[in-house]
């Protein structure tokens, strides 16, 4: 099953979980009043890890928060791309990005799993591969959970569009060989990006222009 929370700020924090209500996060990311860690608090699951598919504010603010509660959880993050929790000019919490003034973003979990493209990680249950798809960042990923025929794709992958490549670390030279590897997939996989509308990928391969030329 998978719960979605719409941050203030447009993020989509996804909530995994099983039939033993053990549960991993995908991008615990900003929001205010405490609204992301109420809405976690009200499914009342067992949180095994949290996942994060790039490192800017929009997707990890929040993650200080959730592992004062939780806080023997795993985070899991591309090894590429770690600096980018304890760096604010990477993250945009610095003054040359911050539009919201929140506080700047540094913090490092004590209990951190790097990883690398490819990598299989077991977390509540479920088998998850790791696709590194550096561009919108140099160690953005997406998370494939075969069994659920669910992709999670960050910034990589959008309704009918991609991520910005504008952003510290961004390349344009490697966003076809990251959407190759999304290419190359299954069919019948239901995508859950970081920002807008769920979609799939069947239909982003004939209607996303990004996709459908490689």
């Amino acid at each position: 099953m998978v719960d979605i929370y719409y941050s203030r700020i447009a993020c989509n924090c996804y909530v995994i979980y099983n039939d033993n209500d053990e549960a991993f996060l995908v991008d615990p990311g900003y929001s205010s009043n405490n609204g992301l860690i109420d809405h976690i608090k009200k499914l009342n699951k067992n949180i095994k890890a949290i996942l994060i598919t790039h490192g800017h504010y929009d997707h990890i603010y929040a993650l200080k928060d959730i592992l004062d509660i939780y806080k023997d959880t795993k985070v899991y993050i591309l090894r590429d791309e770690v600096e980018f929790l304890t760096d604010p000019s990477l993250n945009l919490t610095d003054e040359d990005y911050n539009e919201l003034g929140i506080e700047t973003f540094s913090f490092m979990p004590k209990n951190i799993e790097l990883l690398d493209d490819g990598d299989i990680i077991n977390v509540a249950g479920f088998e998850i591969k790791v696709i590194a798809t550096p561009f919108h960042t140099k160690g953005s990923c997406c998370y494939y959970v075969e069994r659920e025929n669910a992709l999670f794709s960050g910034d990589t992958l959008f309704y009918t569009t991609i991520g910005r490549t504008d952003l510290p670390t961004g390349s344009n030279k490697t966003v076809e060989s990251s959407l190759k590897k999304l290419k190359e997939l299954p069919e019948g996989i239901k995508v859950y990006p970081g920002h807008g509308p769920i979609t799939n990928l069947d239909r982003e391969k004939k209607y996303n222009s990004y996709l459908n030329n490689i």
